[in-house]
């Protein structure tokens, strides 16, 4: 991308308002953040923890990735009010949306890329670990939403953490729910839906619900 395309995508006003609220004037000056334009900011309430060493554009809201994306009406949302903490570079692509709750944390490793158009919703705890890769239209939530109770009036869908490994590719339109997690250099396959906890690495895992399971073994993804 040349010097002009990125000043054409870069929303000035958005990248400076993002920075000066969540940083360190120290820290803030140095732009950690890049917000491209088409980027909605529903909150700023939340908090951004750094941990790692401070570099311009190490954050990047917004940016496009997908060649089939129309970029004309696709919108990245925004609304934190939760708390987000990054171990490093970050890339969160054109029409994705990141809300988090009040109670919410947001953990994200080293090496993070949404390519685009993908929701996470964190009412409770969501972590990736280093060198995960989101592909486009995949929910993650560890919320219902609306409670359930059973016939004692106990509730039984409380909010339940999700745990992403080290070097985790999720494919397209796949959907992580409440309680799962997913161990290091793991595939899970486009189109699933997983809710369910599995314990082994380097494999392919795909299906829906309660049938998903293990497609693939010893397997090593290439980024």
């Amino acid at each position: 991308m040349n010097l002009f395309t990125f000043i054409r995508n870069i929303s000035i006003l958005k990248t400076i308002c993002f920075n000066f609220n969540y940083f360190a004037f120290k820290d803030a000056i140095r732009l950690p953040a890049f917000i491209y334009r088409r980027t909605k900011i529903n909150s700023l309430k939340g908090k951004i923890i750094i941990k790692s060493d401070i570099k311009t554009g190490m954050i990047r809201l917004g940016m496009p990735n997908l060649g089939n994306q129309d970029l004309k009406y696709s919108r990245t949302i925004w609304d934190v009010k939760g708390k987000i903490v990054i171990s490093g570079d970050a890339i969160i692509g054109r029409g994705s949306k990141i809300s988090i709750g009040k109670d919410g944390i947001l953990f994200i490793g080293k090496h993070f890329t949404i390519t685009g158009c993908s929701d996470i919703i964190c009412h409770k705890s969501i972590a990736f670990g280093d060198d995960c890769l989101l592909a486009w239209d995949i929910l993650m939530m560890d919320t219902d939403f609306h409670l359930i109770q059973d016939e004692k009036g106990n509730i039984i869908n409380s909010p339940k953490p999700i745990v992403i490994g080290n070097h985790v590719w999720i494919g397209c339109q796949s959907t992580i729910l409440k309680g799962v997690s997913i161990p290091n250099n793991n595939i899970v396959a486009s189109n699933s839906v997983i809710t369910k906890t599995f314990e082994v690495e380097n494999c392919v895992i795909g299906g829906h619900g309660a049938t998903a399971g293990i497609i693939k073994r010893n397997v090593n993804w290439l980024a």
